[in-house]
């Protein structure tokens, strides 16, 4: 490769560093100064804070800036970092590698700061959108401002990282030698590690009242309820088996250790340990695409780091268990005993993906295709793979449609109740097609919109971009992601916006992302050079930088924010609300029925019956005023939980319009007379 003869490279570097520096710093106060855009990263308050430190002023609440942030204070302060980051870095490099020091701050400086132009050409785009009026450019500008800034971090430390490691150990072929089983120790500590801080963080959830009922701690309502003889239901869902909603049923496998174990607290930790242990999986993939430990450690350690995955753990609305993730690392082994050669144990994990959740048919089907079609196996070996594919594909095919179009209808009486997240496209498998059929604007309008641009660059900048050097493995994920990208539904966070990748439906794409970024990464191992190590080190660098703006766990800004309301203090150290409900708890038979509210619904699933108290219809609300013949009953109200709209004995409204069938039980004060919860006791029983 030819290069600048030495004499240049200050020059040439001092210009990349300098406009880099001019350039992120307009970016900086292009966000600082901008509410919305600020409101990306920090609380109002942490907000108002950076803002003053820069020379600016914020008013809250109103958001107004009527002192906009110092450009020149911005730059001193960039350009500090740049004198020591540049110095040290070079000091380093060169210690490293051997080369002299005026060469080693030429390269950091060129490739470094190279990527710090990356939030100033958003900046220039931006403007350009403003002025031009084309709104559709500024909505996604506006959405990706959070990744602009985690690729320029991450690119900026990976390329350090890379340049140190140049006159190191490369990431050359290995055969089993100490060094790779180093690799795999180091793996296995960090899936533990993983394992360990998420299940402590969601314990400590849990006991702080903050896990919900609703689709988290009703499947261990399941569990519960099936080795209690009430059959494979929630009573969250009008008492019906839950094939009515989903065919999911993977969390029976966990029943040999609720028996030893019933809580939900378990079904936590074995989410948690399931993510650990398909870390694993990833590592070995991308070792045996590699060749190398070190690339599978760097790739394992991306897939543990990325927010895509933390939040399958512990979603955004606090929800820390869904069945559907213990398919991750079943289609990641699947995936891994195929690429060794064991047909039949894949098959046999690609089922049990399979009932996980039926999405996982809409990669699984694609993929058996790919298998079939484009994998190249030895000739002896070919027909018995495209047996092997086209069986998959078939099967998962016909899987997926018996059980959308007759079993879940067979059980719910009704269509698919996620029919109706597709908005404008219809409310039934058939009429979403028909829609689509005749509409294909309508399609290529959502598919093509900002929203699916951000949730395509936040599922991939995570991983490095990895998977693009793969794009026929890639291929495999664009049905699902075509269905996703049509989603749409709303609630207090996202409003009017579906935050995919903030919740559980991107699960099903996060094995197949993977298994392509490890075939991505065997493509740079065996181009070899500085673009294998650039490309390994922007995988895990680009986890951290993305988790430092969108991760809820000690990575993000959020977790150390005091005034966010995700800050890690607050929600880990048991409050007074979790306290006081302690004796609330106590005070109720297992024997009655309990109607409550949802953050305390989860600790009444082994009375003999839990239900539901809010506003939403269900059958059970029938026994409310009609109950049965000699049965307790219990209503137990949440006053402070965070969608609450009761807060004293006048907002409830059995007790109002039914004084006589009630009578309270408990009303749970603090010191300052604030009602935390109201316990009812139906007279008499």
């Amino acid at each position: 490769m030819a290069t600048l003869p030495p004499r240049r490279f200050p020059f040439l570097s001092l210009v990349v560093v300098l406009g880099g520096v001019g350039l992120h710093a307009l970016f900086l106060q292009a966000v600082l100064e901008n509410r919305v855009l600020a409101g990306q990263w920090f609380s109002g308050e942490m907000w108002s804070q950076a803002v003053e430190f820069l020379g600016g002023q914020v008013e809250l609440p109103t958001g107004k800036v009527p002192r906009p942030v110092g450009l020149g204070r911005l730059l001193a302060v960039l350009s500090g970092v740049t004198v020591v980051c540049w110095l040290l870095g070079a000091l380093w490099i060169g210690r490293s590698t051997g080369i002299g020091w005026r060469e080693a701050a030429g390269n950091w400086g060129r490739t470094g700061w190279a990527w710090w132009w990356l939030p100033g050409a958003w900046e220039v785009l931006r403007i350009l959108a403003v002025l031009s009026g084309w709104t559709g450019l500024e909505e996604l500008l506006i959405s990706i401002v959070s990744l602009v800034e985690a690729a320029a971090l991450a690119g900026w430390v990976s390329s350090l990282v890379a340049a140190i490691g140049a006159g190191g150990r490369s990431f050359d072929v290995e055969q089993v030698t100490p060094a790779s089983r180093r690799a795999w120790l180091l793996a296995v500590l960090l899936a533990i590690t993983y394992t360990l801080v998420a299940t402590v963080m969601n314990w400590d959830r849990y006991d702080n009242l903050l896990v919900p009922h609703g689709d988290s701690a009703m499947y261990e309502e399941h569990l519960w309820n099936t080795w209690h003889g009430k059959g494979f239901r929630s009573y969250l869902d009008d008492g019906r088996l839950f094939l009515g909603e989903h065919f999911q049923v993977i969390h029976l496998l966990l029943s040999p250790l609720y028996w030893l174990w019933s809580s939900h607290r378990l079904l936590e930790l074995c989410e948690s340990a399931a993510l650990g242990a398909a870390a694993l999986a990833v590592f070995r993939l991308a070792r045996r695409e590699s060749g190398s430990g070190r690339v599978g450690l760097a790739l394992a350690a991306s897939f543990l780091l990325a927010f895509p995955v933390h939040f399958l753990d512990i979603a955004i609305d606090g929800k820390t268990f869904r069945p559907v993730v213990l398919g991750v690392p079943l289609l990641l082994w699947a995936l891994d005993q195929w690429d060794a050669g064991h047909r039949r144990r894949a098959a046999l994990l690609l089922v049990l993906s399979l009932l996980a959740k039926e999405d996982f048919a809409l990669v699984i089907a694609p993929l058996g295709l790919w298998l079939a079609v484009w994998e190249t196996p030895d000739p002896e070996d070919r027909r018995s793979t495209r047996l092997w594919g086209l069986g998959i594909c078939v099967a998962s095919i016909v899987w997926l449609l018996l059980v959308l179009l007759v079993l879940i209808p067979a059980f719910r009486g009704g269509v698919p109740h996620y029919a109706r997240y597709f908005g404008e496209l219809g409310s039934s498998p058939g009429e979403i097609l028909a829609t689509g059929l005749s509409h294909p604007g309508l399609l290529l309008g959502k598919w093509f919109s900002s929203r699916s641009i951000f949730y395509a660059l936040a599922l991939l900048l995570p991983i490095g971009f990895l998977p693009l050097l793969s794009r026929g493995r890639l291929a495999v994920c664009l049905p699902i992601f075509a269905m996703l990208c049509l989603l749409e539904f709303g609630d207090a966070i996202s409003g009017s916006q579906a935050v995919i990748p903030f919740h559980h439906f991107h699960a099903p794409l996060i094995p197949v992302l993977y298994w392509t970024a490890a075939h991505g990464a065997g493509r740079l191992a065996r181009s070899g050079g500085p673009a294998l190590r650039r490309g390994i080190h922007l995988a895990w660098t680009a986890a951290i930088a993305t988790g430092f703006f969108y991760s809820t766990g000690p990575l993000g800004i959020a977790f150390w924010d005091s005034h966010s309301t995700l800050h890690g203090e607050t929600l880990h150290e048991t409050g007074l609300r979790a306290k006081l409900f302690a004796r609330v708890e106590s005070s109720i038979p297992r024997s009655a029925r309990v109607f409550s509210t949802d953050f305390v619904h989860p600790r009444f699933t082994h009375h003999e019956r839990s239900y539901d108290y809010s506003k939403y219809p269900r059958h059970s609300n029938r026994e409310l005023t009609h109950p049965v013949p000699g049965q307790q009953y219990y209503i137990v109200i949440d006053t402070q939980h965070p969608y609450s709209t009761i807060k004293s004995l006048d907002d409830v409204s059995e007790w109002k319009t039914h004084p006589r069938d009630w009578r309270v039980d408990q009303l749970v004060r603090d010191d300052e007379g604030t009602i935390y919860f109201i316990v009812l006791k139906r007279g008499g029983s």
